[in-house]
């Protein structure tokens, strides 16, 4: 099956994005144009609709920009906007906020427009990581979807409310809403998108495997009795790729102790998952199609399955959990390189 997307474990590092050149945030809007042009049907009635951001105003100066290119380059009709805004409040949703495919599909049968236009721009190191989407209004069919890096420049800074003194001094951009959860203090840089749980340390560095670079996230535990502890990802962009997936592949090395690897669904009071077990000093390959989780129980319990419902994935996660699942305790490893979706 085809790829959907690459993601390393240090997805939200600039370093180790494995896209595109990162380029100014007009040029990325100027690249997303002449991308939707070249999958969507010539003539056809778009609308720019909204934009995913922690800043209203990027988000506003997103739209109106994409309108103006797609206006410009002539190949497809952009409809009338009069009308959005008695829409937006009659629906009561955000421009910079997140819209359903099927809110979208709606908004768009009301503009009279075929397909629409949207995406998210989300803070990652010292840049932004740019997508853009389109559906088609009558099947919710993604005609096309892109992702860009887009460089920290003095506009961006003034849209987000940073601070910009050139490209070498450009302060981070503020790391976006997080999601994570945990009670200790992680080695993780603030913008890495992984969170450790319970009594976990998250490092993510580079190392040598196999000769070769990787971007490696590190889970270090200490398990005592009944303990909880590991990482977690919550991130939108990834929780939107997983939705749209059909399975995660990784690779991990670890002590010979056994990890699990889990999804969390929304309103289920257990996840679903399957066990990681890893071998000392040896690299071991997990794939894990979403047909194969199966939701945790404690030791010893057998309770009534729930159907895994992948458009209702909250967050990814890597544990150990001692008196739950696996009972077992004290100090454990595990290193997490190559993740994808797909």
């Amino acid at each position: 099956m085809k790829k959907r997307v690459i993601l390393c474990v240090v997805y939200f590092l600039v370093s180790v994005l494995a896209f595109s050149q990162a380029v100014p945030l007009d040029k990325a809007l100027e690249n997303s144009v002449t991308y939707l042009n070249g999958k969507i049907r010539a003539k056809t009635k778009v609308a720019v609709l909204n934009f995913t951001s922690d800043w209203p105003k990027l988000s506003d100066y997103i739209i109106e920009e994409l309108v103006g290119y797609i206006v410009n380059e002539g190949t497809l009709l952009v409809v009338d906007r009069m009308n959005l805004e008695a829409i937006r409040r009659e629906m009561d949703f955000q421009l910079s906020g997140e819209v359903s495919d099927e809110t979208a599909q709606s908004i768009g049968k009301k503009l009279g427009a075929q397909t629409i236009v949207s995406g998210s721009i989300t803070a990652i190191g010292n840049a932004y990581r740019l997508r853009i989407r389109a559906i088609s209004v009558e099947t919710a069919q993604i005609l096309g979807m892109q992702n860009i890096d887009v460089t920290q420049d003095s506009r961006l800074a003034a849209l987000t409310g940073t601070t910009y003194a050139g490209s070498n001094t450009a302060s981070a951009p503020p790391k976006a809403k997080s999601g994570g959860t945990g009670n200790a203090a992680s080695s993780a840089p603030a913008d890495s998108g992984w969170q450790p749980i319970g009594s976990a340390g998250v490092k993510i560095d580079k190392e040598k495997i196999d000769g070769k670079e990787k971007n490696v996230l590190t889970v270090d535990v200490n398990l005592r009795s009944n303990d909880f502890a590991g990482a977690e990802i919550k991130d939108q962009i990834i929780i939107q790729t997983l939705c749209e997936g059909s399975g995660v592949r990784f690779k991990a090395m670890g002590d010979g102790k056994a990890w699990v690897f889990a999804i969390v669904v929304k309103g289920l009071e257990r996840p679903h998952g399957v066990d990681v077990k890893t071998q000392p000093g040896k690299i071991v390959e997990v794939d894990v199609p979403y047909s194969r989780l199966r939701q945790l129980n404690p030791k010893g319990h057998v309770t009534k399955q729930r159907t895994f419902n992948r458009n209702e994935i909250e967050c990814l996660r890597i544990i150990r959990s001692n008196g739950i699942y696996l009972h077992e305790t004290g100090v454990s490893t595990i290193k997490i390189f190559d993740l994808e979706i797909y």
